[in-house]
């Protein structure tokens, strides 16, 4: 499957921002810092010797936190400067970590077997074919291993997000199997990018969980929460470090989702 030149073009132009955005914290990292954010660190649990495979794994600071946490880790992303830029961070950090340049939906053929697929925050969102991606995962892992999906939920992309505090419009589809364009010349930390047209997709809980269980995942867990890593909508108020929530009086509407999910074995 060919990769969307605009997404592309995109992510190759913004990493370079990215990198040394306070919003990456690479240098809390550079001092050997955790970096993975609380609630995923948590939800995770213990990955110690843990073969670990992290899908769209940006310039690699989630995948070598988990490293840090004891994972055997192996990234994957389709940015060449992000791969570039994983694999020295990796080596001037002295982690040990393979990464990977390549389309999620087209991956080399010796990831395979893994104890743990990854992915989080911002990564289903790109994947016109969701029930692909879902068969990509399951076949990286082995009979038994483990499906770990932290994402932002269907309900909250409905919303306006440039809507004032307290109201919540409805703008967007809640599952669309078209193409979401967006063009905005500012991305998620506020980098000024010429690559601004972007092209995503809006997967609702019913498409997302019928692809797992089409691929051969059982779901045993699914939790949703009120916080997300980024100010997805003008109107959430920062809470601490790491998250952002609607405000005070708001009514709740879920922002987020944790999806854990196992590989059946063969029967």
């Amino acid at each position: 499957m060919a990769i969307d030149p605009d997404n592309l073009a995109h992510w190759n132009e913004v990493t370079p921002h990215h990198i040394v955005s306070p919003f990456y914290r690479r240098e809390d990292f550079r001092r050997g810092e955790i970096v993975l954010d609380p609630v995923v660190r948590n939800a995770v649990g213990d990955v110690k010797g843990r073969r670990l495979l992290h899908l769209q794994c940006h310039f690699g600071l989630d995948t070598l936190s988990l490293a840090r946490m004891g994972a055997l880790v192996t990234g994957l992303d389709f940015s060449p400067p992000a791969i570039d830029e994983a694999r020295a961070l990796a080596d001037e950090a002295d982690v040990e970590a393979e990464f990977v340049c390549a389309d999620v939906l087209e991956p080399p053929r010796h990831l395979k077997d893994f104890d743990v697929v990854f992915a989080s925050w911002g990564a289903i969102y790109w994947i016109g074919d969701l029930d692909r991606w879902m068969r990509v995962a399951a076949s990286a892992l082995r009979d038994g291993g483990r499906l770990f999906l932290c994402e932002g939920h269907p309900a909250m992309l409905m919303l306006d997000e440039r809507a004032e505090p307290g109201v919540l419009r409805v703008c967007w589809p809640y599952d669309s199997r078209e193409p979401h364009i967006d063009i905005g010349d500012l991305d998620y930390t506020g980098a000024n990018v010429a690559a601004d047209r972007t092209v995503g997709y809006l997967h609702g809980l019913a498409h997302i969980f019928n692809a797992a269980m089409s691929a051969g995942f059982t779901i045993r867990g699914f939790r949703e929460g009120d916080r997300i890593p980024w100010k997805a909508l003008d109107q959430l108020v920062q809470v601490d470090r790491d998250y952002w929530m609607l405000p005070p009086g708001t009514p709740f509407v879920p922002l987020s989702f944790i999806l854990e999910a196992v590989k059946e074995r063969a029967r």
